[in-house]
């Protein structure tokens, strides 16, 4: 028996009968008020997700016999399933989140064995916005590191992002340029292009049907990208808590879909910025539409947009309209890993190339909390 293996003894899958000693183990772990503590998270997150895992909840616990002879919570792995497309193929994957050891119990194979249980559970398990210790455990179960999410920025009042930023020096110089006349004359012309084109944005209450042809449309062009039907952004955005907070913006043209965008407004150091959550474009018209989404930011008298995302179509897109890139984001990186499940070894190779993923701030948990914190 391997270590791994040893140290999975007393991990099992969540039950409701684990509800009073895991709630203590969280309360003590993440906090009183801890998002991992809150019931229509949990049913949101963990039962009704559209992709739920037929095998039940995921969300391992490990136990362990202290010293009193009372078996206590000592850690937990969670998990958001979802279907990912790969290659020509759908696969069942998993977003790893709230990865968390007790303390005394950090660095005896807990946290490797929580990792190693979730990730066999399905054909591909992947995890963002990594910490220090989650990093280490994956590290040492196997997990391949495809290395951070950039951020890019859009300036659209220098100014009062020069003070929020509190840069000096060369990215100081860097977000005033990005605000600068002529950057801001460059987003301005390509908005006016994309209405020329016939292009506009049109706000909508919730998500409907008509993202099912467009994620049909985009989907073949992404090697790795995580479905993005009616059935996921409903759930995603429309049935979340905190669905009010979201701007859902259809990019429409004659009528058509070409696209969509998901902003939230949020304090960036006190300073209101956009941050784009989601998004997605037909082939051509990713420029188009964060174009004329900086005009809608604008409009709404924010100071920046911002998006965190993993794509490598849209670098020059977002470039030619004065988006920065920060590729180790706002404050710290924003790290991504991947482990290949016992059905998934044959895509390992597909699966370690970040050339080939679609991420955005949608994907696993990364949009629980705000940027600027």
């Amino acid at each position: 028996m391997n270590v791994i293996a040893r140290a999975q003894h007393g991990i099992d899958r969540y039950h409701p009968g684990d509800r009073p000693a895991l709630d203590a183990f969280q309360r003590a772990a993440f906090g009183d008020d801890a998002l991992q503590r809150d019931p229509a998270h949990f049913r949101w997150a963990f039962e009704n997700v559209p992709a739920a895992d037929p095998a039940g909840v995921q969300l391992w616990v490990c136990q362990r016999r202290d010293r009193a002879g009372q078996d206590r919570v000592v850690g937990q792995q969670a998990g958001i399933p979802f279907n990912l497309k790969a290659g020509a193929r759908m696969r069942r994957a998993s977003w790893a989140i709230d990865l968390m050891v007790a303390a005394e119990w950090r660095l005896r194979g807990v946290g490797p064995a929580l990792s190693h249980t979730h990730a066999a559970a399905s054909d591909v398990a992947v995890s963002l916005g990594i910490s220090d210790a989650a990093y280490k455990a994956y590290k040492s179960d196997g997990w391949i590191d495809l290395g951070g999410l950039p951020s890019y920025v859009r300036v659209i009042d220098p100014l009062r992002c020069a003070q929020a930023a509190s840069y000096r020096g060369r990215v100081s110089r860097l977000l005033a340029a990005c605000g600068s006349p002529v950057a801001t004359a460059a987003s301005l012309g390509f908005a006016a292009l994309a209405r020329t084109r016939g292009l506009h944005l049109s706000e909508v209450a919730a998500f409907d049907d008509r993202v099912d042809g467009l994620w049909s449309a985009v989907a073949p062009h992404h090697p790795l990208i995580a479905e993005r039907n009616h059935r996921f952004l409903a759930w995603r955005f429309d049935h979340c808590p905190g669905s009010g907070n979201f701007r859902r913006l259809y990019a429409l043209r004659h009528g058509q879909l070409m696209g969509y965008v998901v902003l939230r407004t949020e304090r960036w150091r006190d300073t209101p910025v956009g941050v784009v959550i989601d998004y997605l474009a037909k082939p051509g018209w990713t420029g188009p539409l964060f174009a004329l989404a900086v005009e809608f930011a604008r409009h709404e008298s924010l100071a920046a947009l911002l998006c965190r995302t993993l794509n490598p179509k849209i670098g020059r897109p977002l470039a030619s309209i004065g988006f920065l890139c920060l590729r180790n984001g706002l404050n710290t990186p924003t790290r991504m890993m991947v482990r290949p499940g016992p059905a998934g070894e044959d895509m390992t190779d597909l699966l370690g190339n970040r050339q080939n993923w679609f991420v955005t701030a949608a994907d696993s948990d990364l949009s629980f909390q705000e940027i600027g914190r």
